[in-house]
């Protein structure tokens, strides 16, 4: 006769919690179990004990260490960040598994950064300003971008938006801010910041365009400079509190007034032929975009602000191009396992895990864990980052 499985004692809101914060449903777990209902109720009211088997299969569809479901209590985690869409009803939506694995994720490597910088005894302090609504977003931007050090030429020589994208990303880490890239549901999800912590945080899709992701930075880069994280899909549209709403379009505004700078667009050459050749618009407009390295919309919406075109000829060609799904992308396929972990995490995340390691504050297989990648790539991880710093 086949052995009867172990019966265990788990605390109920244990099992709440880690179903509740990876976004399942009672009915999600019968399905995926292949129980009843009733029995899951049971389990997570304590009328029935799950078996070890069980509760295996549970930790494997939370992402979490079968440890956990043996506490007490549920472990304290932090908060979400705060979600600054929500539906006409004025209900949140509810983010999916792939979403909050995305920011569990973020999280615990924005906790590893502030354990490898106690353990090498570093002192970091990022360099935000803090600001208001109050202020002039365009003066906000010509401010921060002074603070790059990047000047309008050296953008427009950059070789593509790749190129672009990196400079950024760098100037960014600069400024005390880890920036991670992780593939979350596009449709629900362009980006997300957090600010506790040793580092505040940025976080971009790697599904999105890589001129969405160059906007999406400083979107949240404005999110932080407001003392404002949150999970943001850069819509302005209705469903949103009057404050966050115009958080969105603060932020939004920022973004592309750092990225096209309202004097270099209004002396552009382009922009004098728009009058004269307005069948030309869209080639203009394509033009305009490669060359500062944007999407066609950042264009687009800075001529709106400057009082180029109309708010309704904006509104039209936003339509159009939703209608195409012009912006959406897949994130590249095969690429190098050592190179994705320095394209997913940043240099300035993988320089502090590869210091500790030196110091030996950390083991390899530690190093591995932290990079979420396996022992063999390491070496070339550690070359690549040793070209770039």
């Amino acid at each position: 006769m086949p052995r009867k499985s172990l019966e265990v004692s788990i605390e109920p809101k244990v099992l709440i919690w880690a179903r509740e914060s990876i976004g399942l449903s009672p009915i999600d777990i019968s399905k995926r179990l292949d129980v009843s209902l009733d029995l899951v109720h049971r389990w997570e009211c304590a009328q029935k004990r799950p078996t070890l088997k069980t509760v295996e299969k549970l930790a494997n569809i939370y992402k979490r260490p079968l440890a956990v479901f043996f506490l007490p209590a549920p472990p304290i985690e932090f908060p979400l960040p705060k979600d600054f869409r929500c539906l006409p009803t004025g209900k949140k939506p509810t983010l999916c598994p792939k979403t909050r694995l995305a920011i569990r994720r973020a999280h615990r490597l924005q906790s590893l950064v502030g354990e490898l910088v106690k353990s090498l005894n570093r002192k970091i302090t990022p360099t935000i300003e803090k600001i208001n609504l109050s202020e002039n977003p365009e003066t906000t931007a010509r401010n921060i971008r002074e603070q790059t050090g990047i000047e309008i030429q050296t953008q427009l020589k950059w070789k593509n938006e790749n190129e672009s994208f990196n400079k950024w990303r760098e100037i960014a880490e600069k400024f005390g801010v880890l920036v991670f890239q992780i593939g979350m549901p596009l449709e629900e999800i362009r980006g997300f910041s957090l600010t506790e912590g040793v580092l505040p945080v940025i976080v971009l899709n790697s599904r999105d365009s890589i001129t969405a992701r160059i906007f999406s930075l400083f979107h949240e880069y404005a999110h932080l400079l407001l003392g404002k994280s949150g999970i943001c899909n850069m819509e302005e549209g209705g469903g949103f509190s009057d404050e966050d709403r115009l958080i969105e379009i603060y932020c939004n505004h920022f973004a592309g007034a750092l990225l096209v700078p309202k004097e270099d667009l209004l002396k552009h050459k382009l922009i004098s032929s728009i009058s004269s050749f307005p069948e030309r618009f869209d080639e203009i407009l394509y033009k305009l975009a490669k060359e500062f390295k944007v999407s066609q919309e950042v264009i687009l919406r800075r001529m709106t602000i400057l009082g180029l075109v109309s708010k309704n000829f904006y509104e039209k060609k936003r339509e159009e191009w939703k209608a195409k799904e012009w912006q959406q992308k897949k994130g590249p396929f095969g690429i190098d396992p050592a190179k994705k972990c320095i394209r997913e995490t940043g240099v300035t995340f993988v320089s502090f895990v590869l210091q500790a390691y030196r110091q030996e504050k950390i083991t390899y297989s530690d190093v591995a864990d932290y990079l979420d990648i396996r022992t063999k790539y390491l070496p070339k991880v550690e070359k690549l980052i040793s070209e770039k710093v």
